[in-house]
């Protein structure tokens, strides 16, 4: 009994197990609501092509009856009442011979099917991204977190120094009233990250419908620069999601438009019936017994119907050209959410490398103006403003990490290229390493 309970307080020591960034899409992929009612709207677009199909099959229908009669009949030779039943039924089919908008239907299924599974496709894009931005977004204000109690210690340690410097007389009062007020600045920062953090987690609740463990953190990033803004622009208008799927919206309202001019067209059906029935009496009395099949052409011209065609085919044509208005909007976003991303990632690149020197030289600075406090060269408030530089290029270069590596989805998306190997590339540069480590504060 004791075993199992030291077992029991083992496993609940042990720390949990980091969730990546590949199982928190995964966990998206199953719980966000958003992402679900796009699966469902795919899901019943794509029914357009089997609806337009059908069009062009044969239509069989059954029909059956059965009546009771209760007859009273008076005639120069007939004068009595009469009860009786009748059963029977009819087989008919049609099979469409040339139905313009009938052809026009399956071919207009066929692009809406099309249209479906290309804002799938964006929808996934949107989920990645969302996913994505709120990992990251996590884990940046962990980092901002982690920094905030990381500078809280290092002025803690400072204000004691100063403290110790003033009693044997080699620093200001100043020095120990300045790193008083960094200290309370440094614990309501604290305070503040540690809000923001919850809130950046309960963003991650919202898409995968359930508290986000500790999440694995970013241990590497080699950030690499595009090549060619226009390119991307190119490939943008041609496979952006939206694009395609504002493509394939057009090609479906031209087909609207055809079959609304189908409304002046002819129609021929190929007709054929069975159909049988039984009359137990009549009002002669006699009972008969009937079947007959059929099979023929029928021929339809419509000839007037109010200017109601008319006026179907002109809103069509305008519905036509709205959408085709909107391929060109979305071509045009496309292009310039591609170039912009490009600069983004571009500029993030620069911006990480001149970080990550700034980083170094405000090490090294830290570094010096210490050694300067502790010869008495250097003023405490030397040393709170390098450390408080410092700290804030290990934000300042984090956030441009995660903005960069957010900005490079964000390019792929704009040019229709967004697949799960991308999230892939960005998980495997994550690992257990907690946060920038590199130098000591």
């Amino acid at each position: 009994m004791h075993r199992t309970w030291i077992a029991a307080l083992l496993l609940m020591a042990q720390p949990a197990l980091a969730e990546d960034l590949v199982e928190i899409y995964r966990q998206a992929q199953a719980s966000d609501p958003v992402f679900a009612a796009a699966r469902a709207n795919y899901e019943a677009n794509v029914e357009k092509l089997p609806q337009g199909r059908a069009q062009l099959l044969p239509a069989v229908n059954l029909s059956a009856s059965s009546t009771d009669t209760d007859l009273r009949s008076r005639s120069p030779t007939v004068d009595g009442a009469y009860r009786f039943g009748t059963d029977g039924y009819s087989l008919n089919l049609t099979q469409p011979l040339y139905r313009k908008q009938n052809s026009a239907s399956y071919v207009q299924g066929e692009h809406q099917a099309r249209q479906a599974e290309f804002e799938f496709v964006g929808a996934r894009h949107d989920l990645i991204l969302r996913v994505t931005q709120a990992y990251l977004g996590a884990l940046g204000a962990q980092d901002t977190h982690d920094y905030s109690i990381r500078e809280k210690t290092a002025i803690e340690r400072i204000l004691a120094l100063a403290r110790r410097n003033f009693s044997v007389g080699t620093a200001s009062l100043v020095d120990v009233h300045e790193a008083e007020a960094r200290l309370d600045a440094a614990r309501a920062q604290e305070i503040a990250a540690a809000t923001d953090l919850e809130a950046k987690r309960e963003t991650l609740r919202a898409l995968t419908g359930q508290a986000p463990g500790p999440l694995t953190r970013l241990k590497r990033l080699d950030p690499r620069a595009p090549a060619d803004a226009e390119k991307w622009a190119d490939t943008a208008q041609r496979e952006n999601p939206t694009v395609r799927a504002r493509a394939e919206a057009l090609e479906a309202a031209r087909q609207e438009l055809e079959k609304s001019r189908a409304g002046h067209f002819p129609t021929l059906d190929l007709t054929a019936s069975h159909s049988f029935s039984d009359a137990g009496g009549s009002a002669t009395g006699a009972y008969s017994e009937q079947r007959s099949n059929q099979i023929g052409i029928l021929f339809q011209l419509p000839l007037y119907q109010g200017g109601a065609v008319s006026s179907k085919v002109r809103e069509t044509v305008a519905r036509r050209d709205e959408a085709g208005q909107r391929l060109d909007l979305a071509k045009r976003e496309a292009a310039q959410l591609a170039r912009q991303s490009f600069l983004s990632v571009l500029n993030g690149v620069a911006r990480v490398r001149a970080l990550e020197q700034a980083l170094h030289s405000n090490q090294r600075a830290l570094e010096t103006t210490l050694l300067g406090f502790e010869r008495g060269q250097r003023t405490g408030v030397d040393v709170l403003n390098t450390q408080r530089e410092l700290y804030r290029t290990r934000r300042d270069l984090t956030a441009a990490r995660y903005e960069y590596l957010f900005n490079r989805l964000r390019l792929l998306s704009a040019a229709g290229q967004l697949e799960d190997a991308a999230i892939e590339d960005i998980n495997r540069q994550l690992g257990d390493n907690p946060i920038e480590n590199n130098g000591k504060s």
